[in-house]
């Protein structure tokens, strides 16, 4: 089925991360529990085996109710080998699940491929600093992206470097975007993830930070799409868990 969004194929080089959203239907065959041990102990170690993908993490959304309750992000140093399809050979079937179809006949997702835009910190951090992150996720209105970036640049990424327990900030733009059910989607072009360790005030939802000044006020107004949520760590993989 076509993807909602694809960049050209130009763009598809240097780091980046692929982005994913899983959810299991309450009518599904496959357990949470098996899939999260399928993916834990076989589909993560493939990937990492490949060697396109270096470090992987699986997140929980902190509020039960946020419609995407599961959320992974693998690291990529280069995106080329993921445009030419080298994780395609990875399996996606397995003789854990109820039938020998593949594991997108038991869940709903949603994939995001993003190429790196910039990585924020005020002082050098471990690769799994962090404990929680927040996921910040927008459409700016057209002709609004060199603003949200400048924003970002030149006082947002400042302001969140202040908030207790934060970490860094890392931000990407969208190059690929798939829904395996097909129905249609917005992406969203502009990722931040925003992390945070021991020590931070966050809660289950994302707040504005105090004070709201008149820039981000304009940002928000004007952003077309705003998707943010807070999730908390539930494991690491590869590189990143190794270094820990």
């Amino acid at each position: 089925m076509p993807d909602a969004h694809t960049a050209p194929i130009s763009y598809w080089s240097g780091p980046g991360i692929i982005q994913g959203f899983i959810t299991i239907p309450k009518s599904s065959k496959l357990s949470p529990e098996i899939f999260e041990k399928w993916f834990d102990e076989v589909y993560v170690p493939d990937l990492l085996a490949t060697g396109i993908v270096i470090s992987s993490w699986r997140f929980k959304a902190a509020d039960p109710k946020y419609g995407k309750p599961k959320m992974f992000i693998h690291k990529c140093p280069d995106l080329s080998p993921v445009q030419a399809g080298k994780l395609h050979e990875v399996k996606i079937a397995s003789d854990m699940f109820p039938t020998n179809g593949s594991v997108y006949d038991f869940i709903e997702s949603e994939t995001n491929i993003f190429s790196l835009v910039q990585l924020y910190e005020t002082v050098k951090q471990h690769e799994d600093a962090a404990t929680t992150v927040i996921m910040a996720a927008m459409e700016p209105s057209p002709g609004g992206e060199a603003e949200l970036d400048a924003w970002y640049r030149e006082e947002h990424n400042q302001q969140m470097s202040e908030q207790p327990g934060w970490k860094r900030t890392t931000r990407f733009n969208l190059l690929l975007h798939h829904k395996s059910d097909g129905k249609p989607t917005e992406p969203l072009s502009f990722l931040a993830i925003h992390e945070f360790g021991e020590g931070h005030k966050i809660g289950k939802d994302v707040v504005p930070l105090d004070p709201m000044t008149d820039w981000t006020k304009k940002c928000m107004a004007e952003a077309r799409v705003i998707d943010a949520a807070v999730y908390t760590k539930v494991k690491t993989f590869g590189e990143a868990a190794a270094s820990s």
